[in-house]
């Protein structure tokens, strides 16, 4: 097995940065303007993506890499805080555990740019039992300025218990779901019930896998305020991080 599935090695990979950072931008659908850009990680392996970080999120090590993107973000925010926002992803295992908050807290102390340049996005991949701790961390986190994102809405059985619980500004809707969407009327039924959220909830949608100018099309009818994917922008190494 490679050493980057198991706990030490994951751990080892991210202490040493054997790891790049890619950005993709993130447009407003009303003018075509950038408002932010997602960062993704890729380690200099083989393995898939996937593959790596379940492991890690099993462990509970994938603190480590959600703590080493804040903290680069926040270096970078404080060089650049005239550029666009950035959003960095934290996984539900590591919100989900009761020490996390206060690593978090301490990482944003060296922040001087402006809470609003930093998006949180909360991705879906860990399936969190008890949301508790992330309810306090986010509603802390949305307090201080930073807008919330919940990612992948629409692609696991969590999406709609972790709307009702956690306190969102963005829901970033699953590529899947708006191709889903694009090709049946069903789904697009579906999609347009969630839509109409947009102002009892005050929140804004993130169409996630634009990857084509039809679907972009598609969505900016629907009423989408922001979508990402190869139509948009293609993911390039992220140039401020050597």
């Amino acid at each position: 097995m490679s050493t980057l599935r198991t706990a030490e090695g994951f751990r080892d990979h991210v202490s040493e940065q054997r790891f790049s950072v890619l950005r993709q931008p993130i447009v407003n659908l009303a003018d075509g303007k950038i408002h932010h850009h997602e960062w993704l990680v890729r380690f200099d392996h083989d393995d898939h993506l996937e593959g790596v970080l379940r492991p890690a999120e099993l462990s509970g090590v994938i603190k480590d890499l959600d703590l080493s993107m804040l903290a680069q973000a926040i270096i970078v925010l404080n060089e650049n805080p005239d550029g666009s926002g950035i959003a960095i992803n934290l996984s539900g295992a590591s919100v989900d555990k009761p020490n996390f908050k206060s690593s978090v807290l301490a990482c944003l102390t060296a922040l001087k740019a402006s809470p609003t340049k930093l998006i949180i996005e909360l991705t879906e991949s860990w399936d969190m039992a008890e949301l508790s701790y992330a309810e306090v961390l986010l509603s802390e986190l949305k307090t201080r300025g930073h807008p919330v994102c919940l990612d992948d809405v629409g692609a696991g059985a969590a999406s709609i218990r972790y709307l009702r619980a956690l306190p969102c500004n963005w829901l970033k809707i699953d590529g899947g779901f708006v191709a889903a969407a694009f090709n049946t009327a069903r789904d697009r039924a579906i999609l347009k019930a969630l839509l109409s959220l947009r102002d009892p909830l005050d929140v804004r949608f993130i169409a996630e896998g634009v990857e084509t100018e039809e679907i972009r099309d598609f969505v900016k009818q629907l009423g989408f305020d922001a979508a990402q994917g190869y139509a948009i922008g293609h993911p390039e190494p992220e140039p401020r991080i050597s």
